[in-house]
């Protein structure tokens, strides 16, 4: 390969990567993999390619221009040649992320990452208790719960909330959990939280499927640890939300 050919396949490199930043930006799939609060970085990111890939190819037509010039001197410039393996490694992060798909967490991620009802693992300790009841989702039940030592501390208080299907050997039959991932930074910091909910229904629900749980909390436990219980008056299956992390 020559070197104006591997200069200019740089280039188009950079400008490819620059356009898959961008479509992830814009289709809302970039927070799937860092929080909202750095999307900016994917923004200069998308600036930097293309400020890169333009001096490539001023570079290339230096190149050319040079390449020009020794011709006509006499001197042949197609003895010089590049090396594949750097377009290779600047190739390689650009064809994993687009052929391995862009998906969030789910249920799937849990029995590597485990699952809480910690609101330390959620990503802090503030409670916003100011949010009604009626609004909370589950991080936002998830501190209320941690704000409150006794077992019967949210005793009939309604609840609202949307996660996906969780189920381990610890859950009773009528058990199970209803959870979501928190994402402080990037995908690598993910955490699953979740509330327990008991129901009749628990044992037939699938495994990571998206349920809306409505219904009030009751003094109850978890594999022998005493806890506040969403006992559920009325589960929907839903779809995945458009953004299925929490943001602490």
């Amino acid at each position: 390969m020559t070197q104006r050919t591997a200069i200019r396949l740089k280039a188009l490199i950079l400008i490819l990567m620059a356009i898959f930043f961008a479509e992830k930006f814009a289709s809302g799939k970039l927070y799937y993999y860092i929080g909202p609060r750095f999307a900016w970085l994917a923004i200069v990111a998308v600036a930097l390619l293309i400020l890169l890939a333009g001096a490539y190819n001023l570079i290339g037509k230096r190149k050319e221009d040079h390449d020009h010039a020794d011709h006509d001197h006499h001197h042949d410039p197609s003895g010089e040649r590049a090396s594949i393996w750097p377009l290779v490694v600047v190739a390689l992060p650009l064809a994993l992320g687009v052929i391995v798909p862009a998906q969030p967490l789910g249920a799937s991620a849990v029995s590597t990452r485990g699952i809480s009802t910690d609101v330390a693992a959620a990503g802090g300790s503030e409670t916003r208790l100011t949010i009604v009841p009626a609004e909370r989702n589950v991080l936002d039940w998830v501190r209320a719960l941690n704000a409150t030592t006794d077992p019967a501390g949210l005793d009939g208080q309604e609840a609202d909330v949307v996660g996906f299907v969780y189920r381990d050997p610890r859950f009773a039959d009528d058990q199970f959990m209803v959870g979501r991932f928190t994402l402080t930074c990037c995908v690598a910091d993910a955490l699953a939280i979740g509330l327990v909910v008991k129901s009749d229904q628990a044992a037939v629900l699938n495994q990571d499927a998206w349920v809306r749980v409505k219904g009030s909390f009751l003094a109850g436990e978890l594999d022998g640890q005493k806890m506040p219980v969403l006992i559920a008056d009325e589960i929907t299956p839903v779809q995945e939300p458009e953004q299925p992390y929490l943001y602490p």
